[in-house]
């Protein structure tokens, strides 16, 4: 019978120091006192870094060992509906000496991928006159619309992107795939914003389709930033 007991307790301990383990990973770190620390509350200011998060924050690196990634702020008291004036996003480049240039946009920069000797990203909430307008892909307002932009690489302070404008506020990161942009977009703020700590705590409650009118659509765009074809989801 001791025999047994033993042989229990051999197996069942590992068990419970696991099963405890894992419940301080996830229950302590993420649910307790310290999920602050981990999910930005000591990473932060009073802007958004995404570094828990795994968006904007990660930095993508180019072929030369550039570094380029995306902080934000919201730069306005939370009004009814955000627009391009309620955040502000800086793109930073660092290459390997530890140079730094940035530039500063309105409204809400996603991640940016690299293809060739070009930086593409989107933004939400634009402020078109941050860009070079290439052409309209959409039939909304401009404050109802989201832009896909290129960079040219290296980045300068004086690089200003070439961009088209797209219907809905809000835009995925973009893929590249067959030497296109894949984006999708959306008018409802909640569905595409989910994840952005720093949209969530202005907006996160906000009813952004009340009325039931939020349209979604994917975009196929050619490298020269003309529309290949537009498409409603829903």
């Amino acid at each position: 019978m001791k025999k047994l007991q033993i042989l229990f307790l051999a197996v069942m301990l590992p068990l419970m120091f696991w099963g405890n383990s894992d419940a301080m990973m996830n229950g302590g770190m993420n649910g307790g006192n310290t999920s602050g620390m981990m999910n930005g509350g000591m990473m932060q200011n009073n802007g958004n870094f995404g570094m828990m998060s795994g968006m904007a924050g990660a930095p993508v690196i180019g072929d030369d060992g550039t570094a380029y990634f995306v902080v934000g702020n919201p730069t306005a008291k939370p009004g009814k509906t955000p627009t391009s004036n309620s955040f502000e996003s800086t793109l930073i480049a660092i290459n390997p000496s530890g140079e730094t240039v940035s530039l500063v946009f309105n409204g809400l920069l996603s991640k940016p991928i690299i293809n060739g000797s070009s930086l593409v990203a989107t933004a939400s909430l634009p402020n078109m006159g941050n860009y070079q307008m290439m052409g309209n892909g959409g039939t909304n307002a401009a404050t109802r619309q989201s832009v896909l932009y290129t960079v040219v690489l290296p980045l300068t302070a004086s690089s200003i992107p070439s961009a088209v404008s797209l219907d809905g506020s809000y835009a995925s990161v973009p893929t590249i795939a067959n030497g296109k942009f894949y984006v999708t977009t959306t008018d409802f703020g909640s569905s595409m914003m989910q994840g952005n700590n720093m949209f969530n705590n202005m907006y996160g409650k906000y009813n952004f389709n009340k009325m039931g009118t939020a349209k979604s659509y994917l975009y196929i765009i050619n490298n020269d930033l003309t529309v290949a074809s537009k498409t409603l989801i829903q």
